[in-house]
């Protein structure tokens, strides 16, 4: 009997981690072949490229891989793209094969949400690749033990690049070199792909230095994926992010360009930020008060923050270039947002208090903790009684 992989995905863009995964799967299953599989119309997710170019850059990722094969079965489908439909037409198509299904681990943490998982399960053997920082045995259990899915796990971790990060970078001009075909990158920048938003981070660029920009591309992922994790707005999001430090490098000298003065002797670290939502509203033309003050109070905080102004704290904070020091905030972060957020308020005065001293810490953000704390304790109080 034959063993044919089936690998979907959206493929936006198709990067050299799914290479790697592909190759994985198919020296460890012994696959005779794959078939390579974008999305059309995906049920679960948005695409932000159009159907047809994601298939010219499939085709370009993969031509040179043996044994593959990229199908256009979803892309001129034009019903909705269920894994279960999929897996029937291939399961018809090779009646003497046994097809494997091959997925990432945060896939799996959805099956369940899946249409019709049992009898995905009944005609597929899950293929899933570990990826870093992610825990996947409790989804896997769960499969096999309410879907009676057989899940295969690979060995090794792919290359750790996802297609979001990746149009991040083409988005603020970074270097993609080491996470993409060169003949997919030249066909991106030939059509334009994922420069929506290229004019304005090219213009941020021109405010920071290198490192400052960045913490701000590690930011900005950051707080997108907060987005997703609370469904808040993913272009306010971005912007905030975007600018949140745009003022970073400023010297006092210029100041007075942005109408600015110190006049409540804001702390040195503290300037930028209320100087900053001067520079998105003056230079870049950004009028949402929502976005201002996310960038106004991203150091500080404040009482009662909107959950914009709190992704923008949170992710200037985590986001992965800050060290492993904050792994278990990270963790909290994501495991209960508020109380992950009050553990940054708390994180920050004590960074500010050692530096400079406990009564020079802003007035706003010791009456942030007051109140986030009291938030807290009546959250913890009504769940006891719950």
């Amino acid at each position: 009997m034959r063993k044919i992989g089936i690998y979907g995905g959206t493929f936006d863009p198709p990067h050299l981690g799914h290479n790697e995964m592909l190759l994985q799967a198919q020296s460890q299953l012994e696959l005779d072949f794959i078939v390579v599989l974008p999305c059309g119309e995906p049920v679960h997710k948005k695409t932000s490229t159009d159907k047809a170019k994601r298939l010219d850059m499939c085709r370009l990722a993969f031509s040179g891989e043996k044994n593959v094969v990229v199908s256009d079965f979803e892309i001129f489908n034009t019903e909705k793209n269920y894994t279960l439909t999929t897996l029937r037409y291939f399961a018809e198509i090779y009646a003497d094969s046994h097809l494997y299904y091959i997925i990432g681990s945060d896939s799996l943490e959805d099956f369940p949400k899946w249409y019709h998982p049992e009898q995905i399960s009944e005609l597929a053997t899950i293929v899933v690749a570990p990826r870093a920082n992610t825990k996947f045995s409790k989804a896997k259990e769960y499969a096999e033990k309410t879907y009676g899915a057989d899940v295969v796990v690979l060995k090794e971790e792919p290359l750790n690049i996802s297609s979001s990060e990746l149009r991040c970078l083409f988005q603020f001009g970074l270097d993609t070199s080491q996470y993409i075909d060169k003949d997919v990158a030249e066909y991106i920048k030939k059509n334009k792909l994922y420069s929506e938003h290229a004019e304005i981070c090219s213009k941020v660029r021109s405010f920071l230095d290198k490192g400052r920009y960045l913490h701000t591309f590690y930011t900005t992922m950051e707080g997108l994926k907060l987005a997703k994790l609370l469904n808040v707005d993913k272009e306010k999001v971005f912007f905030a992010c975007l600018l949140h430090d745009v003022a970073k490098n400023i010297p006092q000298s210029d100041w007075g360009k942005y109408s600015f003065e110190n006049t409540e002797n804001l702390p040195p670290p503290v300037v930028h930020s209320f100087l900053g939502a001067l520079v998105a509203k003056q230079v870049f033309g950004i009028n949402d008060e929502e976005i201002l003050n996310a960038i106004k109070y991203h150091t500080t905080g404040r009482p009662d923050m909107t959950r914009l102004e709190q992704i923008v704290y949170v992710a200037d904070m985590i986001e992965i270039t800050r060290g492993a020091n904050l792994d278990e905030v990270r963790k909290k972060v994501y495991a209960d947002f508020d109380e992950g957020f009050l553990l940054c308020l708390k994180s920050s005065y004590n960074c500010a208090a050692r530096r400079f001293g406990a009564e020079n810490v802003h007035k706003l953000t010791k009456e942030s903790i007051k109140f986030y704390r009291k938030l807290s304790k009546e959250k913890n109080e009504k769940r006891k009684i719950g």
